[in-house]
């Protein structure tokens, strides 16, 4: 059986291969005229999307795309992801988030149960390297690939309901939700805060999340703004599509 599934991995990363080169909450929100970009995928991860909210806000990570092996606990594996990360001083914490971050070409091989972020600056090649040393028992076949992701908070100032009041108008619509998937919202003393981490969000996606999170202040869209949560250029999508992909992709299967 052993040998079976070990022979099906080694088709998908033929597969794979053949795609393997293609790797302060309250500041003023992006400006109408800002040029639009076109970046590899959207928040959806099947298309292309749109998207004026780049340079800061969108930032380039290595990323790790996780099949468990059969009957395998996930709990665990990300127990173990996060312990190998922090002991690997060379990468650090690893963000969760969805398979949406990778590629179109990517996912037509494989959609990943499981995926990581790696930190700021940290390198595929050295992502790679603790997953090939450290990988945890129970993981079956992981990939690692250079993606774009979406960096960013959405704040709103209330004045006549409460923080609380707000964060509860959403849960109950659940358009939010739908829309970004994975995200910590966090009540302040005078407003609310959405921190999202993940699959870069088309203008469309931004808009719905400023419309809901306005509604459930009692506000008009414009007034729930968008910054980034880290400083720095990120990425500048204003010259058109941006080639995320001039890494290798590294794949590795046990």
């Amino acid at each position: 059986m052993r040998a079976r599934i070990c022979l099906v991995l080694i088709v998908l990363l033929a597969g794979v291969a053949l795609v393997g080169r293609s790797a302060g909450w309250f500041a003023s929100p992006v400006a109408a005229t800002t040029p639009v970009a076109r970046i590899v995928s959207d928040d959806t991860g099947d298309g292309q999307a749109t998207t004026t909210f780049d340079k800061a806000m969108v930032r380039k990570r290595a990323a790790i795309a996780i099949r468990p092996g059969p009957g395998a606990d996930r709990a665990r594996i990300a127990r173990e992801m996060r312990a190998i990360a922090k002991a690997s001083p060379r990468v650090g914490s690893l963000e969760p988030a969805t398979f949406a971050v990778f590629s179109q070409d990517m996912l037509e091989y494989l959609v990943p149960e499981m995926t990581f972020v790696a930190p700021e600056g940290v390198s595929v090649e050295t992502t790679e390297a603790m997953m090939r040393d450290l990988q945890p028992a129970d993981v079956a076949f992981y990939l690692v690939q250079p993606v774009l992701v979406h960096d960013i908070t959405f704040g709103v100032i209330t004045a006549t309901r409460t923080p609380e009041q707000v964060r509860k108008a959403e849960d109950a619509e659940g358009i939010v939700t739908d829309v970004l998937g994975r995200y910590d919202t966090e009540p302040q003393s005078r407003g609310l805060t959405i921190r999202y981490f993940g699959a870069v969000l088309s203008d469309n996606s931004i808009a719905t999340v400023r419309e809901a999170m306005g509604r459930a202040a009692g506000l008009p869209a414009d007034r729930v703004q968008v910054s980034a949560n880290l400083p720095g250029p990120g990425v500048d999508l204003s010259n058109g599509a941006y080639l995320v992909d001039d890494e290798s992709v590294n794949h590795t299967h046990k």
